[in-house]
């Protein structure tokens, strides 16, 4: 992205010269095919203007992103260069310097003018000390100047340039994980134990599917990667990334294969299977396997096979696994990246 944004400010740069160098080669103001002002208007402005939109299109891209999970009502938000989005707990402070500016994303964080002058660049105005400000808007630090956002109830806001961090104050995991939500540490989680192949990327994707191979590689990632000279004998196994964590829990019995001894990594997990990779790796590590719980209160608890009745009542009774409403649970039903990172939380972390 830094390096399109570059490239497009060396064109314009570029562009400017020419018509400077053609200006300078001759002709006068009767013949426009060699002036300045014939290069500019028809050749240099338009250009640098559309290099232009194109830089402030990808940087806008940007930005909705970040501002997303917040609502549509962000959408209109102009893009910064150089603002990420950051989180703020109640009571959470950020100092701002000169040069630093500010977007609130959520409503109620207060502004403190320790000294200088903080510019609503809206309006173009100096703001006042101790005044709440609306989301949406961005707030400048001038000259000399350093001010403080608080969030009394917590809250959210872009920010860059010279800043100091006060407590409370966090880079949200994932651009789509907004704070409150109910698996916002599962994904913290899920990024410092990098579960996931795409750990590093920008959204989280909580309600994607999880196949074979993404669980087993989770639960290998939450067990610490450890090492194994067993080789599982899956025939299907294809790609570099996952067959390190098949060799593990093979050699641990947590994954069996399929009915005809296949891995079959891109098939999408329901929770019967889960529960049962999982009640076999807590017998792997040697954590606790007791507790059966009753399912007779769930109404679809005879989608639960004879192979997996053990595995989820333990689930149940353990607090493993959840019902998605309080007659159910939804046996048959996919595991979402959320759902994962709770359970391997709720197991290794």
């Amino acid at each position: 992205m830094m390096k399109k944004i570059i490239a497009a400010l060396l064109a314009a740069l570029l562009l400017a010269a020419m018509s400077a160098a053609g200006a300078s080669l001759g002709g006068t103001s009767a013949d426009p095919l060699v002036t300045k002002d014939y290069l500019d208007r028809n050749f240099t402005a338009p250009l640098a203007e559309s290099l232009q939109n194109k830089a402030e299109e990808r940087l806008q891209t940007v930005y909705d992103l970040a501002a997303a999970p917040y609502g549509g009502e962000h959408a209109a938000f102009s893009y910064t260069r150089g603002q990420e989005r950051f989180d703020l707990t109640p009571g959470g402070t950020v100092a701002v310097a000169f040069g630093g500016s500010v977007t609130p994303l959520t409503d109620g964080i207060v502004l403190t003018v320790e000294s200088g002058e903080v510019i609503d660049v809206r309006a173009g105005a100096a703001v006042p000390s101790g005044i709440t400000l609306a989301a949406g808007i961005r707030y400048f630090a001038t000259e000399d100047t350093t001010a403080v956002y608080t969030a009394p109830a917590g809250g959210a806001l872009m920010l860059d340039g010279p800043y100091i961090p006060g407590p409370g104050l966090e880079k949200p995991p994932y651009a789509d994980v907004t704070p409150g939500v109910w698996f916002a540490a599962q994904a913290r989680y899920a990024r410092d134990m990098r579960l996931f192949r795409d750990w590093d990327a920008e959204l989280f994707r909580p309600l994607g599917s999880i196949t074979r191979a993404e669980i087993v590689y989770a639960m290998w990632r939450a067990a610490g990667s450890p090492d194994t000279d067993y080789a599982a004998p899956f025939p299907d196994m294809t790609e570099d990334w996952y067959i390190p964590a098949a060799n593990w829990a093979a050699s641990l019995d947590i994954l069996r294969g399929t009915g005809d001894g296949r891995l079959e990594p891109d098939t999408v997990l329901n929770r019967n299977t889960i529960v049962t990779m999982l009640f076999r790796a807590a017998q792997a590590t040697g954590q606790s396997t007791e507790g059966r719980a009753e399912l007779t209160g769930y109404v679809d608890a005879g989608l639960v096979p004879d192979w997996a009745d053990a595995e989820m009542r333990w689930a149940v009774a353990n607090g493993v696994i959840q019902g998605t409403a309080i007659d159910r649970l939804e046996p048959l039903g996919q595991v979402d990246r959320a759902q994962t990172a709770t359970l391997l939380q709720r197991m290794f972390g």
